[in-house]
């Protein structure tokens, strides 16, 4: 979804994740899981969007609130959207 939203977008953009394990799958070339495939095409043809890891339970502001916002989500089911701005 991060990717999307980034598209339209005609700057560099950086979409930073915990998850070493998602990275890698996008890195594999030979991945057969749609997912991975779809998220493989959009960076190809967004080529301004990078994706980034960044260390779990460090503390960076910006990640912690994304993860609240996560966290929030999961019983309500309900979409939300991430402000333009937020602190870093």
């Amino acid at each position: 979804m991060a990717i999307e939203a980034a598209s339209s977008l005609h700057r560099p953009i950086k979409i930073w994740t915990d998850s070493l394990s998602s990275l890698m799958a996008i890195l594999n070339p030979k991945s057969h899981h749609s997912m991975v495939r779809e998220i493989q095409t959009l960076l190809l043809s967004h080529k301004h969007i990078h994706l980034r890891w960044l260390k779990a339970h460090v503390g960076y502001l910006g990640k912690e609130c994304a993860d609240q916002l996560a966290k929030e989500a999961i019983p309500k089911g309900d979409p939300f959207l991430l402000p333009k701005h937020f602190p870093t």
